[in-house]
């Protein structure tokens, strides 16, 4: 079960935090309500029973399905309210275009960067993915965070690692709506990536991370045509 928001998040020297990052807290919770899959395409968000359940005012519900209305996640009906949007294979497709190239550019830059203590946090998580015998899609998800998550820090961009964040948010979305109960994803081979940061290696980063991407697209894309 979700945890509750504090309706009024302090700041450590005891004053209430900037409303703004109250609407941040509440986006990223509807996030994770999306991402495990707890509300589906087609299924209405009312302000005031989302508000009870984030233990929240509506305000801040309002706003942050503003944004994820922006962001093509929801859309308001005149008749219903707000609506869970359904999610195409197309704009996916899109999505992973996208960050083939955001990531790419990451990864680029990133090259040479990365922490010694970083590298083996990453590789700590992949060790762990190969030794499971058939790992969930929330298994592949959280290696792949931790490994993707230190390359766009490490890019030096911050605006960069904020869209990529984003990006990376709405392929779960996606996995959540369209791959639920599906079995037999496999973690893409990042070794050739790994060793290309871990070498400096700019060049060879940028096209292992496109490659990287290219396969979690085919992968998905034959698992949603039955292949």
């Amino acid at each position: 079960m979700l945890a509750a928001v504090d309706p009024q998040p302090v700041s450590p020297d005891g004053s209430a935090e900037e409303p703004r990052n109250l609407t941040q807290h509440v986006y990223e919770r509807l996030i994770e309500i999306l991402i495990l899959g707890e509300l589906r395409p087609g299924d209405v968000i009312t302000e005031r029973k989302m508000a009870e359940r984030l233990n929240a005012s509506r305000t801040p519900v309002r706003e942050a399905l503003g944004r994820l209305e922006a962001e093509g996640l929801v859309y308001k009906q005149a008749s219903r309210g707000v609506t869970v949007s359904p999610f195409s294979a197309e704009k996916f497709i899109e999505i992973l275009n996208i960050r083939q190239l955001l990531e790419g550019e990451a990864a680029r830059l990133a090259a040479g960067n990365i922490e010694t203590a970083e590298f083996a946090e990453i590789r700590r998580h992949q060790s762990e993915l190969a030794t499971m015998k058939d790992p969930s899609l929330a298994d592949i998800w959280q290696a792949d965070d931790v490994l993707h998550g230190a390359i766009a820090k490490a890019s030096g961009n911050e605006l960069l690692a904020n869209m990529i964040r984003d990006l990376r948010r709405l392929t779960h979305v996606f996995n959540a709506y369209r791959t639920a109960g599906r079995k037999g994803f496999t973690a893409p081979d990042s070794a050739a990536l790994l060793n290309a940061l871990e070498g400096g290696d700019a060049a060879a980063a940028q096209a292992a991370m496109v490659e990287h991407i290219a396969v979690v697209k085919t992968e998905i894309l034959d698992k949603l045509a039955g292949r």
